[in-house]
């Protein structure tokens, strides 16, 4: 069980008035006696209220998001019966996530993007998620179409590209690739790496790579957490095995790179799984002689660059700088009734919702920043989009029990996330016969006996 999502209460409140007046009083004892809202307090209970029936200190002026009226005897209704109607229209929890068209633009047109006239143009390679394009921030590059592309900026329903040479390029994520293990799950995987007991009971060719991931690293024991760095090509890697599910590892990254960029380290990319993070960078991260101690030349030691802090102001940053947010905001507009997708005989684009939450959510930061509805995107992205709680239980369990280990080359138990580097094909000539040579030196370096 979840705790109740603001934005889901505020359209049960339009929602009671539409059967006719409604007494707040008898209303919020029926809420908190459902258990998702047991726990809400009265202030809270009514300042959701008051959303729903104004839109809040913000939009209070606006007469469109006078939703709910008193009746003068202590009682709320709906402020126009025409409201009842759309509310019929619009009811319901499912937002559909839209495509976003990626356009190609040239070089030129990047020092302007913030002009309407430089973002228009250009040819369409096809329609991306926008889960992925959320995660982004300018100067992210991915692989799109079979060729390279660095992402220059969104607007409206169009997200702008440029052509990149990249080596190291993202590879588009979708919400059906999200879904986490169950920590019941991640604690008996770390359960039986640990124990080499257990391995007998697996197929032999995996017995046999845990056998020699052994031999050349180490197996993490169940309460600790194994981190290896080593040279790779040009490339420092850092590979940390967290089995904590795709979700947790990929705002883990997220984090650690922007952490690893302001000391110096030049991250140029991470790459996720269920069970594991690498990150690389044109620097060392870490050396034989760091351990728990400072890396070469900082004051950053692998500690501090775990630590819970980064769940602060890192947190923040990040998404102030993300799409995410924004997108996050929309669902809960449209949930919670602020932003209508149809209307009687008509329903809107993809585009207008859009045009219409992102300015709604700039005149909230600005004028209102603890409105009910960025709370709301906060509490949902924090739980579903980026598994904060869970990331926080991660940091505080490893404090004190990292375990780091300077190799010469890739280990065994490395080769499935590094090998999530670039695994879509790429425009070449020779491109995937180029890759699959390297695939097979990296298994064949990294499973070599000791």
């Amino acid at each position: 069980m979840r705790e109740g999502a603001r934005d889901v209460l505020a359209q049960h409140f339009v929602g009671r008035a539409c059967s006719g007046p409604f007494a707040a009083d008898a209303l919020f004892t029926e809420v908190t006696s459902a258990l998702p809202f047991a726990n809400m307090g009265r202030e809270e209970f009514d300042a959701v209220l008051d959303f729903a029936a104004t839109g809040g200190y913000a939009l209070r002026s606006y007469e469109r998001y006078a939703r709910l009226r008193p009746t003068g005897d202590d009682r709320l209704r709906l402020s126009h019966p025409r409201l009842a109607t759309q509310h019929r229209l619009n009811i319901g929890t499912i937002v559909e996530s839209p495509l976003l068209k990626l356009r190609m633009i040239g070089r030129k047109g990047v020092p302007r993007l913030g002009r309407p006239a430089a973002l228009a143009g250009g040819r369409v390679l096809g329609d991306i998620d926008e889960y992925f394009i959320g995660e982004l921030t300018v100067g992210d590059t991915f692989v799109f179409g079979g060729q390279v592309v660095r992402f220059e900026g969104l607007r409206d329903m169009e997200a702008y590209v440029s052509r990149s040479q990249s080596r190291d390029p993202k590879v588009p994520s979708y919400p059906g690739g999200k879904f986490p293990l169950s920590t019941h799950l991640a604690s008996r995987v770390r359960g039986i790496l640990a124990d080499p007991d257990e391995w007998e009971k697996l197929p032999e060719a995996v017995a046999g790579w845990l056998r020699i991931q052994a031999r050349k690293s180490a197996q993490p024991s169940a309460d600790e957490v194994l981190i290896e760095t080593f040279p790779r090509g040009n490339r420092h890697y850092l590979v940390i095995y967290p089995f904590e599910g795709r979700l947790v590892h990929q705002t883990l990254g997220m984090l650690l790179t922007r952490r690893l960029k302001r000391a110096g380290r030049q991250p140029l990319g991470f790459v996720a799984n269920d069970y594991a993070l690498a990150v690389w960078s044109t620097k060392p991260i870490a050396g034989p002689a760091c351990g728990f101690g400072p890396v070469p030349d900082t004051e950053l030691c692998l500690d501090d660059l775990f630590g819970e802090e980064m769940l602060g102001d890192d947190l923040d940053a990040w998404l102030s700088e993300s799409n995410l947010m924004k997108r996050t905001f929309r669902m809960c507009a449209v949930i919670a009734g602020l932003i209508e997708r149809r209307h009687p005989g008509q329903q809107k684009s993809g585009r207008q919702m859009t045009a219409s939450s992102d300015l709604i959510y700039d005149v909230l930061r600005r004028h209102d920043p603890k409105h009910v509805l960025l709370q709301a995107a906060w509490a949902d992205a924090s739980t579903g989009l980026l598994d904060i709680a869970r990331l926080g239980d991660f940091l505080r369990r490893i404090k004190g029990r990292i375990r780091h280990l300077h190799l010469t080359g890739a280990s065994p138990l490395s080769i499935p996330v590094l090998l999530e580097i670039g695994k879509e094909s790429v425009f070449h000539s020779g491109a995937d016969e180029f890759l699959q040579e390297m695939a097979d030196d990296l298994v064949l370096k990294a499973m070599a006996e000791p």
